[in-house]
Order: structure tokens, then sequence, then C-alpha cells
């Protein structure tokens, strides 16, 4: 019974990941199911091999248990920051803000990401809320896109009615960092430098971004916006995996 479940569980782990890099870019959460089920899929399909090498040597005891604690203390990592996204991706932003920064994500070509189009749109409904709201379109240009990012999200926020006069393209940024760099600077132009302001990202992006904002000495609060569905699992681990890593480098 444990055997098949080692197995089912490494399938599952493998193709998610091949179903995911089908659809989406290859980065370290669609890598993370195969990583984590190709070790359970080798226990599954060599069991009796495996079992019998853990309980033979003392070598083969300490794999055993160095496997069981890294599973253990990725498995407690995760749920703490799963935690922290949730809670802080479905938290409520104050009104009445006079910029919003949109946070890029990759873009296909010239077209925004099916991810970034529901941050466009978290975007435009807290824009109609709150009219004097300006709004910044932040995100360069990577590998694989024609246009910058933010020239993708201003030409999407202009066809779902944006005017074009409430539209600051910030379109440098390669990272979150930058993006919050970049972003407050062209804000301190138009704004005092106590001005408001809000950031919009997927849900499971705005624990790590505001700690990010921080970090940098700005005062900002995250609109979480819907992420795609199927991607959540893959997101929440490479999430949590970024979490730990910017904690451990003293950088959030």
């Amino acid at each position: 019974m444990i055997r098949w479940a080692f197995i089912l569980l490494g399938i599952l782990g493998i193709g998610d990941t091949i179903l995911v890099s089908a659809y989406s870019n290859i980065n370290f959460g669609t890598l993370m199911p195969m990583i984590l089920g190709m070790p359970l899929l080798l226990i599954g399909l060599f069991y009796g091999k495996i079992t019998a090498f853990f309980a033979s040597s003392s070598l083969g005891m300490w794999l055993r248990w160095l496997l069981i604690t890294a599973y253990a203390v990725f498995f407690v990592l995760f749920l703490f920051c799963a935690a922290l996204m949730y809670r802080e991706g479905h938290a409520v932003p104050p009104a009445d803000a006079d910029a919003v920064i949109v946070l890029g994500c990759g873009i296909r070509g010239d077209r925004v990401s099916l991810t970034l189009a529901k941050r466009l749109d978290s975007a435009i409904a807290y824009a109609q809320e709150n009219p004097s709201a300006l709004i910044v379109v932040s995100g360069g240009m990577g590998a694989g896109e024609y246009i910058s990012e933010a020239e993708a999200m201003r030409r999407y926020l202009t066809e779902k009615g944006v005017a074009e006069e409430r539209i600051l393209m910030e379109d440098r940024s390669a990272s979150t960092y930058e993006n919050f760099i970049f972003s407050k600077k062209l804000l301190d132009e138009r704004l005092s430098e106590d001005a408001s302001l809000i950031f919009v990202t997927t849900r499971f992006h705005v624990f790590r971004s505001e700690r990010i904002a921080r970090s940098l000495g700005i005062h900002a609060e995250g609109i979480g916006a819907d992420g795609v569905g199927w991607l959540t699992p893959n997101d929440y681990l490479r999430e949590t995996a970024a979490i730990v890593y910017y904690f451990l480098a003293g950088r959030i």
C-alpha cells in the first residue's frame, strides 16, 4: 500500500510539471512538483531494494532520515508560508489611494498573459471606485516579448476604457524590486513623496511584495488579484521557496 502511494504521488508530481510546462513558462514552481515527486516515484518503483538498503547500513539509515526530515520541513514551511500568502492576498486595501502600481509578469509576444490580465482587471476595478487615482503599469521587456510589459498593459487598459492621462508607464524594471524603485521615482515627479500607494499583484505574491516595498522604504499595501486556478499549487510552491530564500538572504 505504501509503495503504491509513493508511486502515485511521484506520477502526480512529474505529471503536473509536464502538463504545466506545456502551457506556462518554465520556472521553479513548474519544476518543484517533479523535484518532489521523482524521489517518491523511485522509492515506490524499487521499494524492496531501497527499504532493504535503508535498513542494512548506517548510510542507508542516514539517507532515510534525511529524506523524511527534508519532506517534513518543506511541508511545514509550505503550510506556514501558504497561510501568510492567503492572509495577505485577501486583505482589503484602503480606499482613496493616490496611485495604483500594477506589478508586471510575463507577456506572450505583445499580449498580456491571463495572470497579468487578472491583475489589470483588479486595478481597473479599484480605479473605477477611486477615479482620481493614477495607474502605473510596471514591467520591462524580457526574452520572447516583442514589447515591454508596461506597453502591453497600457494597451489592455485603454482597450478597457481607462483614460490615457491616468496611465503612467514604467518600462525598465526586470524584478519586483525594480518595479517599486522605478515606479516610485516616476510617481515622485507627479505626486508628493507622502502620496498613498496601492499595488496590484496576484494573491500569492502580495506578502513578499509588501515586504520588498518596506525594505525600500516604500509604504504600499497590496490588492490580491485572482490567479489562474490550475496554476495555484505551482505558484504557492514557487513562492514558498522564494519567501524562504529572501528571508535567509535578509532581503525581506
